[in-house]
């Protein structure tokens, strides 16, 4: 199964996330903001990285990037409920800008994070 680092500031959304993807029989590796999860990449590679967009400290954009930079083959899944100045949809849009392979709108069905996760890792398309 594959290697996912999950990085989402809700520790609630984080642990439905992780809860999902261990069902998979995915390997998790969590962390709670971005600044953690750049020093975390240290761990892998990984075959997927799941990170939410808006997060204090460092964002999922900056998360992105550092994927990028350290493992470009790396699938990026970018999920976002958006903020009360920030709609989702802006904030995924510039996601897609930084080149994550998919992206899911909170709140979303758990099998929608299972579809999802499926097609990026068996190499089909996922949005």
């Amino acid at each position: 199964m594959a290697k996912v680092l999950v990085v989402e500031d809700s520790p609630a959304v984080r642990l439905a996330m992780v809860d999902v993807l261990e069902g998979l029989g995915h390997t998790v590796v969590e962390t709670e903001n971005g600044r953690i999860a750049i020093e975390r990449l240290g761990e892998g590679p990984f075959d997927l990285v799941l990170t939410d967009v808006l997060m204090p400290e460092v964002d999922g954009i900056e998360v992105i990037k550092a994927v990028r930079r350290v493992y470009p083959d790396t699938k990026i899944l970018a999920v976002s409920g958006g903020a009360p100045n920030l709609p989702a949809g802006y904030a995924l849009k510039m996601t897609e800008m930084f080149s994550a392979d998919a992206v899911l709108y909170k709140p979303f069905l758990n099998e929608e994070l299972r579809k999802t996760v499926a097609n990026l890792l068996n190499g089909a398309g996922a949005g």
